[in-house]
């Protein structure tokens, strides 16, 4: 009985150390892709919000970091400060819907792109 509970457990051995690794790897994978990614993410979304913003939106919102003059499109430098500051939803939200007279872009921009505009002026 010894020698074939000895057998059973020699013929499991290979199982047990290919299923250990692949275990960890598995419960690693996330920790690991978000420290990989979270350096350089923003970084390439907040450069791709730059250039759709210099492209898409510039061409009325052309106010310069602090230019607070009452007419025009507002300066969405400084969108997401002070006191009627936007949430980053609250300006998802005008972009894709429009308000007033600024067209609707949610059928031109993906989402993606919509918030890398967020992000990049919420950076700057």
């Amino acid at each position: 009985m010894m020698i074939f509970q000895q057998l059973n457990f020699r013929r499991a051995l290979p199982w047990f150390s290919l299923i250990l690794p692949g275990v960890m790897l598995i419960s690693l994978a996330p920790v690991l892709a978000a420290s990989a990614g979270s350096d350089t993410a923003p970084a390439d979304m907040a450069k791709q919000g730059s250039e759709i913003f210099h492209k898409r939106c510039f061409v009325c919102h052309n106010k310069q970091p602090g230019d607070t003059t009452p007419f025009g499109p507002p300066n969405l430098y400084t969108v997401f400060r002070g006191h009627s500051a936007l949430t980053a939803q609250q300006a998802e939200n005008v972009i894709v819907h429009g308000r007033g007279q600024m067209p609707a872009w949610g059928a031109i921009l993906t989402r993606s792109e919509i918030k890398s505009v967020i992000l990049y002026l919420r950076k700057r």
